[in-house]
């Protein structure tokens, strides 16, 4: 670490803690940050000089007898944060100070890009630490998107001439990301990790936090839920394609239909008033609600979110557009989906993206960016600057491997005795244990690289045929493989014993075993058990991880399999270095496994990629789950039956992989569909990469050339523009090989 990246660390220290305290000390401070007083006390006659700071007049603090020490603020001059929103109604803008206190908000009625430039300039001041900007619209490589409620910006890259003209940082995200963030802070989901929020207005706009991290997707474009198709021959849609959500329920479309049939203007506010007196327009309203509702079911299913946000000005609480949104997602989402998924109106009255905004600017602050170190330290003298030093050591030995002391040392630029004192103590925790060095002339310096931990780890996957195995050291290397096939049963109980009883002997003879088991249906991340009410019954009502441990004596996790196979594939195989991905499991028992930004996501409740329960058709074959239409219904052997005098999925394989031309026509249209259904969640995620494996894609590329077709025809433009389709590179190992990731 350099010495002026040390100083910069003390410095927002230092502004964290005083904008934490309100008024603090130099003693104070001294203590809260754990550095010495003579450092503290020079920092702080630097940010006294700057303006950065203010003193009080003298108070006890209770921190010394004696003479009451004077206070330290935040000073007049230690500068604002601007948030802006644009949309189609105008310009948002507010000013707020470090503390996060609107110092001014405004609503402007334009939304050219000329004029935000000057809005910014006119009332923020000269001292301004940075801007964020909220648009409407698509923003892909930082350029703006055709196909906006805002045809000025398109084609335009924002951040980049704001910042050029502004000489500050400045950022510019979907408006919908700031909605979220402005909730989440503020509002209605104070609290939450799992959440989407839309907005219905002149467009569709869909924001969502997954897992306490909002999810912009791989190119910036995720939640493009107004986008997603919902009738191939209806209206022309402004992206391109025809029937998107938005042509049938944006606020717009919703007024149109009242106008063309009162022969007047219709605003939103009369519109709610006509709703409570007239059958007509309660009628329309609804069915937009169940529209959108029927799209959110979708969502729900596949993201499986704890708390919806609805925003816009034809969505109250006791209103059609409400009722029907709920009526949908009970009528089609998953029983226990629809049951945990929270719906709530905002409670910030259209100021969710500015406050959103002004949330993230303040992040981007000194003050804030010291109060994320202030979270992690420990109040002892010097304590945090050993953390750090830790980190920083760890983080090189993790991306590096073996690397010797002197060139931590010249890579870090910490002193040679702080790295040494780091990893001896690392090295006595046994995280790190010293090696070889490369062979190089001179004297050679020790090398180190981060400790294995003694023991194995067994990754298992219950699948229809039985068990497949992989066991590996704690490094993740192969060690020994396995497979034991399984009589049918439909007591999952009785799986789960058997699962056990062959990891048993796998393990004879190895110490400090961990065990990993993938099986196919929902788990809940939060006590590792299935659902009271699961989509397969014999997967129901216990803890699967708790029987197998406590037969073993050993940490067991347990995780679905297509969750479990989209990790493996994301560190292991096709998918390698992507951080945004969508692995499809194409087989007669469909499913998908999300990881979002590099982290493996499964739900509120365990639920996120149950797209084998989307519906396609509301009067199609029954499901497993007890609905009608589901695509999992579509791909069971007897809807091949036609083709099939055994109707098994090894037939249908066996016919594809021999030659037979009907059933890998069979493949392809069944590609085609799994493609159909899952591009809402390709408009929603906005994944870089998609993984296809399973069962249907192991006699060729036809299922994965049907799913690539249906995703490029049906997706969002701005969603399959950066959307890659890959076979997976795993095959049947990649759900055991999950599991074993998932332990490392």
């Amino acid at each position: 670490m350099t010495g002026r990246r040390v100083h910069l660390v003390r410095r927002d220290l230092i502004l964290a803690a005083v904008r934490e305290a309100g008024r603090i000390s130099r003693a104070g401070l001294a203590k809260r940050t754990g550095m010495a007083r003579m450092t503290v006390t020079g920092l702080v006659a630097e940010l006294l000089d700057a303006g950065l700071l203010a003193e009080a007049g003298a108070a006890a603090d209770g921190s010394r007898p004696g003479r009451p020490a004077r206070l330290l603020t935040i000073g007049e001059q230690a500068g604002v944060v601007v948030g802006a929103v644009v949309g189609g109604d105008g310009t948002r803008i507010a000013v707020a100070d470090l503390a996060g206190r609107i110092l001014d908000e405004r609503h402007e009625p334009g939304n050219d890009p000329e004029e935000l430039a000057g809005l910014i300039e006119a009332y923020a001041g000269e001292r301004v630490w940075s801007t964020v900007v909220g648009l409407s619209a698509a923003i892909l490589d930082g350029v703006v998107q055709p196909g906006t409620v805002l045809p000025g910006w398109a084609g335009r890259a924002p951040a980049r001439e704001l910042s050029e003209r502004l000489g500050h940082r400045v950022t510019v995200r979907n408006g919908a990301d700031l909605c979220v963030i402005g909730e989440v802070a503020q509002g209605a989901a104070a609290g939450r990790r799992d959440v989407c929020y839309l907005r219905v207005t002149t467009g569709i706009g869909c924001g969502l936090m997954l897992a306490g991290h909002v999810h912009p997707g791989a190119t910036g474009v995720a939640g493009e839920l107004g986008h997603v198709q919902v009738d191939e021959t209806g209206a022309l849609c402004r992206c391109g394609n025809r029937g998107c959500l938005e042509t049938i329920a944006a606020t717009r479309e919703i007024l149109a239909s009242l106008e063309a049939a009162y022969g007047e203007p219709i605003t939103a506010e009369r519109a709610v008033e006509l709703s409570r007196q007239d059958a007509t327009v309660e009628r329309i309203m609804a069915d937009a609600g169940r529209m959108i509702g029927r799209v959110l079911a979708d969502l729900a299913n596949t993201v499986n979110p704890e708390l919806v946000v609805l925003d816009g000005p034809l969505i109250v609480e006791d209103g059609p557009v409400l009722a029907g949104v709920r009526e949908a997602l009970r009528r089609y989402a998953q029983p226990e989906v629809a049951e945990s998924t929270e719906i709530r109106l905002t409670s910030l009255s259209g100021r969710a993206g500015l406050l959103g905004a002004v949330t993230l600017a303040l992040r981007a602050t000194p003050a804030s960016r010291g109060g994320r170190t202030l979270q992690e330290i420990s109040v002892k003298v010097g304590q945090h600057e050993k953390l750090v030093r830790r980190e920083v050591i760890t983080d090189l030995l993790r991306s590096r491997g073996a690397t010797t002391r002197s060139d931590l040392t010249r890579i870090t630029r910490l002193p040679r005795a702080a790295v040494a004192e780091t990893l001896a103590e690392l090295q006595h925790e046994g995280r790190v244990e010293s090696c070889p060095p490369p062979a190089r002339s001179g004297r050679p310096s020790p090398s180190f690289r981060l400790a294995v931990p003694p023991g194995v780890v067994l990754g298992m996957a219950l699948d229809l045929d039985g068990l497949h195995a992989v066991l590996t050291d704690r490094a993740g290397n192969r060690l020994a493989d396995g497979f034991r096939p399984l009589a049918q049963d439909i007591n999952g109980r009785v799986l789960i014993r058997a699962a056990a009883e062959y990891a048993a002997e796998l393990l004879a003879g190895h110490d400090n075993p961990a065990v990993g088991l993938s099986v196919p249906s929902p788990v809940h991340p939060g006590n590792g058990e299935f659902g009271a009410r699961s989509v397969l019954p014999m997967f129901s009502g216990f803890s699967p991880a708790e029987l197998i441990s406590g037969m073993l004596g050993c940490p067991v996790v347990v995780g679905n399999n297509a969750q479990l196979a989209a990790l493996a594939e994301t560190r292991r195989g096709a998918a390698r270095g992507a951080r945004d991905v969508l692995y499809l499991k194409a087989a007669q028992y469909v499913g998908a496994g999300i990881v979002a930004g590099g982290r493996s996501y499964g739900g509120s409740i365990g639920y996120a990629g149950e797209i084998g329960h989307l519906t396609v058709r509301d009067m199609g074959p029954l499901c497993v789950c007890g609905r009608r239409g589901c695509l999992g219904a579509f791909l069971t052997p007897s809807y091949f039956g036609a083709l099939l005098d055994k109707p098994t999925e090894e037939r249908l394989i066996a016919l594809a992989a021999g030659g037979h031309g009907p059933a890998r026509r069979a493949l392809l249209d069944a590609g085609r569909l799994i493609g159909r259904t899952v591009a809402v969640v390709c408009d929603l995620l906005n994944p870089a990469v998609v993984v296809v494996g399973g069962r249907f894609a192991e006699p060729g590329d036809h299922v994965i050339d049907g799913i690539r077709e249906s995703l490029q025809r049906h997706c969002a433009p701005s969603a399959a523009a950066g959307l890659t389709v890959v076979r997976s590179r795993l095959g049947a190992e990649a759900e055991a090989l999950g599991a074993v990731e998932s332990l490392l």
